[in-house]
């Protein structure tokens, strides 16, 4: 039972590292800019793709860059829960935007796109680890707990 227990904590240690030091299968940051530009832009024969990134992608972009400086842009970019949550904060700030430019360009379909293929970005690699990070929960709260501060930081910028 106890060598179980140790093996459990193993695994997770081992997924929490591969996570924290951004080594395979945790190497790209799906919510950042640079990873949502390389997925929506460039194809200027996909229209709802074109839409996405026009829309949805460079204005988010551009928000977080109005409100953060370049050395905190770069920053909140290389950790992965700050740019989810930054790029949250942003799309709610800029939405009334993001649906006219959706509607003038007729692709108001993408927004539904967008928000699946967002929800979905990890979720084969989720549902393999799934087991592993539930014995690591205590360590992933902690984790949470240090980027508390760091929360609060983004949420001034969009008050």
């Amino acid at each position: 039972m106890i060598r179980l227990f140790w093996n459990l904590v193993l695994i997770a240690a081992c997924i929490f590292a591969l996570y924290y030091f951004k080594i395979w299968p945790f190497k790209q940051n799906v919510a950042g800019i640079e990873y949502l530009t390389d997925k929506y832009c460039g194809k200027k024969d996909a229209p709802r793709e074109s839409a996405i990134c026009d829309c949805i992608v460079r204005s988010a972009e551009m928000d977080m860059k109005n409100r953060f400086n370049e050395k905190e842009y770069a920053e909140i970019q290389e950790d992965r829960a700050r740019s989810a949550y930054a790029l949250q904060k942003s799309i709610h700030a800029i939405r009334p935007d993001i649906d006219r430019c959706l509607r003038e360009q007729g692709q108001e379909a993408a927004w539904d796109q967008f928000m699946n293929d967002l929800s979905t970005l990890d979720e084969p690699l989720l549902k393999k680890a799934k087991g592993a990070l539930d014995s690591g929960t205590v360590k992933l709260k902690e984790l949470w707990k240090d980027h508390a501060a760091e929360k609060k930081e983004i949420d001034e910028r969009y008050r």
